[in-house]
């Protein structure tokens, strides 16, 4: 007899404390969702930092393929950038070929799709990141057509100081660099606590706001077929998600 469970792996960085306990936290009460993780070496964000993690991209989807898994997520923003447009496309292919088949969504990717998929032209962002990883991000949505009105970075670098941020200092930096002609607000980094800020900010701000650890949840479940609405961790999961075909 076939188990009802369903399973989602999650590739990160192997200094990420925040990205399996959102996923975790906000999952549906109502699902039985298992998480199955694999780490790719990463201590500090500097690109050639994240360009060096993504060596282990490869063996982590292996490695996470063998779970037979419903879906495999890269969760790391920054990996899946930094390269620009079109590298995210290629580190999908990459991720699924190295599984074996299994599915795959990535945090850029999946960013991309909801900002499109909710009509949004303007954006502003807010990161933990210096400036150098900050223009990658602004290059990578410029080269999808978005209007980066402003990036934002707290100008931290080491993973685990990123992780203890706390969520109140998350809302008053995003609140403070938003640009009021922006469609839609964007918090950076899977890292980030943001998740825990996005409802508080997006009440405040009257705006869509979306998190990287939000889409990336949004794209995994979208992918396993799970639609049920979650409240409090802002609008995207409130809404009730269209499962992919089989």
């Amino acid at each position: 007899m076939s188990s009802s469970r369903k399973t989602i792996g999650i590739v990160l960085p192997s200094s990420n404390t925040t990205l399996e306990r959102d996923f975790q936290l906000v999952g549906p009460a109502n699902v039985d969702i298992s998480y199955h993780s694999g780490r790719m070496m990463l201590v500090t964000g500097e690109l050639d930092k994240l360009n060096a993690m993504n060596d282990d991209i490869e063996m982590a989807s292996r490695q996470v393929g063998t779970a037979k898994v419903g879906v495999i997520a890269y969760g790391c923003t920054g990996g899946s950038f930094l390269n620009g447009p079109g590298w995210d496309k290629e580190l999908l292919r990459m991720i699924t070929e190295a599984s074996g088949g299994i599915p795959s969504v990535a945090t850029s990717s999946a960013m991309v799709e909801v900002l499109k998929n909710h009509g949004i032209k303007k954006v502003s962002v807010a990161t933990p990141y210096k400036d150098p990883v900050n223009a990658s991000l602004r290059a990578f949505l410029e080269g999808y057509d978005f209007d980066v009105l402003n990036v934002a970075g707290r100008q931290l670098t080491v993973n685990t100081e990123i992780g203890s941020e706390q969520p109140d200092d998350i809302v008053e930096f995003a609140l403070n660099n938003f640009n009021d002609e922006a469609d839609a607000m964007f918090l950076s980094c899977t890292n980030w606590r943001a998740l825990e800020a996005v409802a508080r900010v997006e009440k405040q701000l009257k705006k869509p706001v979306f998190t990287s650890n939000q889409v990336t949840i949004w794209a995994a479940l979208r992918t396993i077929g799970v639609n049920e609405p979650i409240h409090g961790f802002g609008s995207l999961l409130e809404e009730i998600r269209i499962p992919v075909a089989a």
